[in-house]
């Protein structure tokens, strides 16, 4: 949200030499469409039958207990810790993990990574329906 914030100044560095007044408004009107375009596009994590986020869908029946990762492994889970078979939806700006094993012995994805402002929240639906 900050980068998309300092857009403003540069915008309006860029336009002022055509004309200031057009500088002005568009310094104004690109970070707002920027931050609803970011708040658009950012994927949503939905829990039925399936656990469905962005490009995954995985039956609820195939995944075993999902855990938080604790604050202090969160850079390790998503750098030198992520596995080549891991599945992830992983924001730079959300600073909540929740790992998720597959237990699917016909898919080759060992585990999902996601990304959430609200991971107990995750953790417990996810849990409570294989429970």
């Amino acid at each position: 949200m900050v980068a998309m914030t300092l857009s403003g100044p540069l915008v309006l560095l860029s336009l002022l030499p055509i004309s200031q007044t057009w500088a002005v408004v568009a310094a104004v009107l690109v970070p707002i469409a920027l931050i609803l375009v970011s708040i658009a596009a950012a994927p949503v994590i939905r829990v039925t039958d399936n656990l469905d986020v962005a490009q995954i869908k995985v039956p609820l029946t195939a995944l075993g207990e999902a855990i938080v990762v604790e604050p202090e492994k969160v850079s390790y889970e998503r750098g030198p810790g992520l596995s080549p078979g891991s599945k992830f939806i992983i924001r730079g700006d959300v600073k909540h993990l929740v790992k998720v094993p597959v237990t699917d012995a016909l898919d080759p994805t060992s585990y999902l990574l996601l990304s959430t402002r609200r991971p107990n929240e995750l953790a417990s639906a996810l849990n409570a329906h294989g429970a």
